[in-house]
């Protein structure tokens, strides 16, 4: 009789086909077909091992025809991380298949792979082969000349681009936010590449990437986008994409920034039938006057994620105003001002010495009037106006939310920053080489299709309140680490670690079994 022996992890975690039985003979486990057999002198049926099935190692099962050295010559595919993604994204693929009927399978396997590694376009194909990606959808054209006319195909079609981005609009809230972002670009044959400023102040050959988003809980979902020249301003481009993207319905609430504030804006939103959310800058003609001194002169109070908010509501015929005081805010502009008048003091004694030892070399450059200016303030108040510090006013035409729903409304524009923080680092499409209009439009709504997918499991960690422990890194990268390998004609799950199997159990992800569709005979 076989002795029972204490089964290493990667016993307990392997998963044995039905049909099987695992045995431990000579320090090695094994695994056995399992049969039925019918006795006659009992008249009953007993179970019978059968023929040998392969090796069960740390890395996998051996077949039996491969030696356990050649472990790593099996044939194995990464399946974590597709078939996360595959789970998680019904409906892009549904509409890929309503719109790009003809190269929906090349589109979707391009988004997912891009989202899982991150990769440029020469190793995708090399990543698909090594994929389930292949198994799923078999025989993809992905060689680089194969992606060049699909970017230029994609590209060639933007009215179904339009309207897919327009058929899985809505399904995330009835706000939407705009934002822009700037893609440098080398091309001379891209036409929207025109010289102008980013944030960074560089003045290059850039593409101003407009996107339209709707709003959820503390997530802003990527909905609609369009490419404009380097030297159009997001303000500029405003009306044009609401009116590509269709939005004139009652109900949606537009949250801007203050880049977007100006009264032809306000008069657009309210043709369209939209409701709005501006901040304003300081100083504006609205609360001009009517800031308190001091926070109990403010009408409410409430907390923001921890942070004490104070304010005040002007209610004007078309419009309210809202004017907050943060508390933290007014520190650090407190503080800011300080240092730079310390700054200040420290440059006006030092020129004020050096003056001095220039007079007494009999070499002095400055009037007597202008040496005796030369003193320090005592206090950083002296030297600027405080009214306004640690403040924030916002315009809205909902007038039915208070004060702290309008707050709320707007900080949430904090997700579009992480949005576009995850466009530019995460995913590295911060700048493009294409050389064509279109290849470049194809290589935008590639980067959408895989940005959707990127923003969405970003939400599913905060929705498991796991943002602070797992990031999208995290996520990807132990994913890609789940495998599978083939013996007996079909696909089985790979030993997982620790790592990836406490991942799985804090976002319910469930890797256990292979739920892609696959035809089991693929090779």
């Amino acid at each position: 009789m076989e002795q029972k022996h204490e089964r290493p992890e990667f016993i307990t975690n392997f998963k044995k086909p039905q049909a099987t039985e695992i045995k431990h003979i000579n320090g090695h486990w094994y695994l056995y077909e399992r049969k039925t057999k019918y006795d006659p002198s009992t008249q009953k049926s007993r179970k019978v091992s059968g023929k040998l099935i392969g090796t069960i190692t740390e890395f996998g099962l051996v077949p039996r025809q491969a030696k356990v050295t050649d472990a790593f010559d099996l044939e194995v595919r990464e399946f974590g991380a597709f078939q996360y993604f595959y789970e998680h994204t019904r409906t892009m693929r549904e509409k890929l298949m309503e719109y790009f009927p003809g190269s929906w399978k090349q589109i979707y396997t391009v988004a997912i792979l891009r989202t899982v590694y991150g990769c440029r376009f020469k190793r995708l194909e090399a990543h698909y082969q090594d994929s389930f990606a292949s198994l799923a959808y078999p025989s993809l054209a992905l060689s680089s000349s194969s992606l060049t006319l699909l970017l230029r195909n994609l590209g060639r079609n933007r009215e179904a681009i339009r309207l897919f981005m327009g058929s899985i609009r809505g399904d995330k809230g009835r706000y939407i936010l705009v934002d822009g972002h700037r893609i440098l670009s080398s091309s001379k044959t891209v036409d929207h590449a025109q010289l102008g400023y980013d944030s960074k102040m560089r003045y290059k050959p850039q593409l101003n990437l407009i996107y339209l988003f709707s709003l959820g809980d503390d997530c802003a979902f990527p909905e609609y986008y369009k490419q404009y020249g380097g030297s159009i301003t997001d303000g500029s481009a405003f009306s044009d994409i609401l009116s590509e993207a269709g939005i004139d319905e009652q109900g949606v609430t537009f949250v801007g920034d203050k880049g977007f504030m100006s009264q032809a804006n306000c008069s657009l939103l309210d043709d369209c039938g939209l409701h709005y959310i501006i901040p304003l800058k300081r100083g504006n003609a609205y609360v001009q006057g009517k800031v308190p001194q001091q926070p109990l002169h403010y009408s409410f109070s409430f907390t923001y994620h921890g942070r004490s908010i104070f304010a005040s509501t002007f209610a004007f015929e078309d419009c309210n105003v809202h004017l907050y005081r943060d508390t933290v805010l007014f520190d650090s502009e407190m503080a800011d001002l300080i240092s730079r008048d310390e700054k200040r003091n420290s440059a006006i004694l030092a020129k004020a010495e050096k003056e001095r030892r220039r007079r007494e070399e009999g070499k002095g450059r400055l009037s007597d009037k202008a040496l005796a200016a030369l003193v320090p303030t005592e206090n950083a108040l002296q030297n600027g106006d405080t009214t306004e510090m640690g403040t924030l006013s916002i315009k809205t035409n909902r007038k039915e939310l208070n004060a702290h729903q309008v707050y709320a409304i707007y900080k949430q524009r904090q997700a579009i920053e992480q949005y576009f923080k995850t466009y530019g680092d995460t995913m590295n499409y911060d700048d493009s080489y294409l050389r064509s209009n279109e290849s470049f439009e194809g290589w935008l709504f590639l980067n959408h299709l895989s940005l959707m997918m990127t923003v969405d499991a970003i939400e599913e960690i905060y929705l498991h309140g796991k943002e602070k422990d797992i990031s999208f890194e995290d996520l990807r990268q132990l994913l890609t680490k789940v495998r599978a390998n083939k013996f007996a004609d079909d696909w089985h799950p790979c030993k997982k670690t620790q790592k990836v199997i406490s991942l799985c159990e804090s976002l319910d992800i469930n890797i256990s079994e292979i739920s892609v569709p696959y035809r089991k005979s693929a090779t």
